[in-house]
């Protein structure tokens, strides 16, 4: 074989070579290529994923703040009212001067149905509203929900003494039927229609209550939710707008 001939032959091998090599590289490229276009689709789907989650979180942690600002002065004037009255039932001996034999007994009597079921009232509003968001895991409303949780377990438990009872299902039932629409939305009823509704939708619930509202074992029980009531309401008025320290003393 002549050199001519065989430099071509070396020629026609390095080019064969040289073009499975190219097309060797060429598929490896394309491989790399779709595995990257296909890796870069993914973190593009896992990006919008976070971030549309992150965005209803937001929106939940948004809304759940705006119901609580929303019902915050409520809520904190019904605490208010009824860490009032239990204080003075403690350590102003409040059924005491107004007791069984006083004219104005009833008015007493009443008045004081009247702050526990306002309380439950407002908290109820606020459960429900609550319900359908996922709670945040922001502080004030996590505080907030826990203090609600504090009350209402101390007034449904049975650890020390009966005396006072109210379990958590009647006080969401008392709450339910303090609920009334306004202006679009729902409030709590005031003295004067609770006064009127009493008989028919009150009455029942506060059977036990109404034995137990002066007696002296009841008054422990009144005090720790009293103190629970004060906490809720320095929670709900942080900057003590509306209640001083000395008027949210525990009792």
């Amino acid at each position: 074989m002549d050199i001519v001939a065989y430099g071509g032959i070396i020629g026609t091998v390095v080019s064969a070579a040289l073009a499975l090599r190219q097309t060797l590289e060429a598929r490896r490229l394309a491989t790399l290529n779709s595995s990257l276009q296909e890796n870069l689709a993914r973190l593009n789907s896992d990006l919008q994923t976070e971030r549309l989650e992150h965005e209803k979180q937001l929106d939940r942690q948004l809304n759940a703040e705006d119901l609580l600002t929303r019902y915050r002065e409520p809520l904190a004037a019904a605490a208010f009212d009824l860490q009032s009255r239990c204080w003075n039932i403690v350590k102003n001996n409040f059924f005491e001067k107004f007791g069984r034999e006083h004219e104005r007994f009833p008015d007493a009597q009443m008045t004081t149905l009247f702050r526990f079921a306002q309380y439950f009232g407002w908290a109820e509003i606020l459960r429900r509203e609550i319900q359908f968001l996922s709670f945040p895991e922001e502080e004030d409303t996590r505080r907030v929900a826990e203090l609600l949780s504090q009350v209402a377990t101390r007034l449904a438990s049975s650890d020390d003494d009966e005396s006072l009872m109210i379990w958590v299902d009647e006080q969401r039932a008392i709450g339910e039927r303090m609920i009334v629409p306004h202006e679009g939305g729902v409030h709590c009823m005031g003295y004067a229609a609770f006064c009127d509704a009493y008989d028919d939708c009150f009455a029942r619930l506060f059977t036990r209550v109404i034995d137990d509202l002066d007696a002296p074992p009841a008054k422990a029980r009144l005090r720790d939710a009293q103190q629970a009531l004060c906490d809720l309401v320095g929670a709900l008025d942080k900057q003590r707008l509306r209640y001083s320290e000395a008027q949210l003393g525990h009792a």
